[in-house]
């Protein structure tokens, strides 16, 4: 962004606002009315002035109440050849610049915030247009052309005025502490408990741009939910707490357990998945400790699961990934960790010998088998079961490898140089796409893993790695404030049903979809970390 628009300050646009001033426009200006998150009227304005757009602008209402008005002031377009689309409107780009797109004599354009509240990509526009001229993209681009803008933001909010980074704003690293801490844990606990239906059924995947839920569905995601809202009972101790949780296990339990060659399973869609069984089980297992349900209270279920879990260990330490179909064994870098995680907490609570041989003769078998073809999606599961197995039997190859690992994890974790400020603190290494994109659950899931490794690491007097792993962990917290919806008025202004976004995750800073397991991974890594009273905020978030 060149200076013309860099420059120009909050206080200005507010005088504008107010009739006390004027800017002269560098390009031209996007203005957006909203009521309650509604846009009721929105245009593209050209001219020198701001004031003379905004009077426009404010005529078109038509008697219209408007409670926010969105603007965006634009400079510098620029045409981009076909060939560079792709890197000229790359996600990090995404809600920073506008797209314009002329075809014919029709120049249509969309401003960075109309991407964000949109949620859709600008290469998605040319699309959409593609398909509305009945033409494949492909012989679209060879008729239209394509410019690139840039654009500064502000929100207009009664009689303030707020600049944006994104549609939103960006969370400082100085803030990062134990005061974010707690509201950022309450703001995802309360989405878990909004999201929460009276018959059980937790909301897997909302798109807060439409204001519905997918009607997609996963099993693993629906009982790690189901975990962490037993987790949110024990923590707050309070009654409706425990009655939801309770509630959601209940339907998860009913809706998706069943048996299958002698054992129970969890099924949806002809899938009976290793992981799934496992998290259920887990489920069961913690809601009982914390005195949530009985010692008996889904007994069947439980039996079956762990019946289950077990039919699909092999004697020389690796798991059967699914039991139906039984002739898929994918998905190795998840199910078995999720797995070995429930033997762990089962080992704790039963002290079995020979379910700790298990636990050990799997935790070396896919020790060899990670090493040879490393994944960091593999690194939390086993973390977090392997700490707990060193914690009850001591064996420090299971140390060596936690640490070891989470050494390696540290390189995911982006911070400084040219990282757009609202990405700093998340898990994406851009030199291996094939580890996957940038994800909310990601970053949750190893910092999950990491919190673990932390408390191994303190308990083991490696002062400098423990110091290493909080300041991730650290880090990673500026990471999930800066994507959770948390203000109403500013990250949600375009939110129509802001009861079911508040407190909630998006995927990614451009990406606003909220999935169950952005939600509950995050908030579970954030619980151990409020478990840990000397943990060390007070060093920051710089190295």
């Amino acid at each position: 962004m060149t200076q013309a628009i860099a420059e120009i300050g909050e206080d200005r646009i507010q005088a504008v606002m107010a009739d006390a001033g004027d800017i002269l426009l560098p390009g031209p200006v996007w203005l957006a009315w909203r009521q309650a998150g509604r846009m009721i009227a929105g245009a593209w304005h050209e001219g020198e002035s701001l004031a003379g757009a905004v009077a426009a602008s404010r005529a078109g209402l038509a008697g219209q109440t408007a409670d926010t008005l969105e603007i965006c002031l634009t400079q510098n377009w620029q045409p981009v050849a076909a060939q560079e689309l792709g890197q000229a409107f790359a996600n990090s780009a995404r809600g920073l610049t506008g797209i314009g797109i002329r075809f014919g004599d029709r120049l249509t354009r969309i401003a960075p915030t109309t991407s964000i509240a949109s949620n859709r990509a600008p290469l998605r526009e040319i699309e959409r247009l593609a398909l509305l001229n009945r033409l494949t993209p492909a012989a679209f681009l060879e008729k239209a052309e394509i410019l690139r803008f840039e654009a500064a933001q502000f929100l207009i909010i009664g009689d303030r005025c707020v600049r944006l980074w994104r549609g939103g704003q960006v969370v400082p690293p100085d803030a990062v502490g134990p005061d974010m801490l707690r509201d950022t844990i309450g703001g995802l606990s309360g989405w878990m408990l909004a999201n929460l239906h009276s018959d059980g059924r937790m909301t897997y995947k909302y798109w807060p741009s439409r204001g519905v839920e997918a009607k997609s569905d996963n099993t693993i995601r629906q009982f790690m939910a189901t975990v962490a809202l037993g987790r949110i009972a024990r923590r707050s101790g309070q009654a409706a707490d425990a009655e939801a949780a309770r509630r959601n296990l209940a339907y998860t339990l009913g809706k998706y357990y069943a048996r299958a060659e002698g054992v129970g399973t969890i099924i949806l869609d002809g899938k009976a998945k290793l992981g799934a069984m496992a998290l259920a089980a887990l489920a069961v297992l913690e809601f009982r400790e914390a005195g949530l349900i009985g010692a008996e209270t889904h007994q069947e279920e439980y039996d079956g699961l762990c019946a289950g879990v077990a039919h699909l260990w092999q004697t020389d330490g690796a798991f059967r990934t699914f039991l139906v179909p039984a002739d898929r064994n994918d998905n190795q870098n998840f199910y078995p960790g999720e797995a070995l995680l429930f033997w762990a907490a089962l080992h704790r609570q039963t002290r079995d010998p020979v379910l700790a041989g298990k636990c050990l003769t799997s935790f070396r078998y896919y020790r060899d088998w990670h090493m040879a073809q490393p994944n960091p999606a593999f690194v939390p599961w086993h973390s977090q079961a392997c700490v707990m197995l060193h914690e009850d039997l001591g064996h420090d190859d299971l140390a060596r490898f936690v640490l070891d690992r989470n050494d390696w994890i540290l390189e995911m974790q982006q911070w400084g140089g040219r990282l757009h400020p609202d990405f700093e603190g998340r898990f994406y290494n851009p030199a291996r796409p094939d580890f996957g994109p940038p994800h909310a659950s990601s970053t949750g899931v190893y910092m999950e893993g990491l919190a673990d490794a932390w408390r191994l690491a303190r308990r083991l007097g490696d002062s400098p790695r423990a110091a290493r792993y909080a300041l991730a962990l650290r880090r990673g917290l500026r990471a999930i404030r800066q994507l959770q919806f948390r203000d109403r008025e500013i990250d949600a202004f375009y939110i129509s049903r802001p009861e079911a976004v508040m407190g909630g995750l998006r995927t990614e800073a451009y990406n606003n979809e909220i999935r169950v397991d952005n939600v509950q991974h995050c908030l579970m890594a954030l619980l151990k970390l409020e478990a840990e009273p000397d943990f060390p905020w007070q060093e920051g978030t710089r190295a």
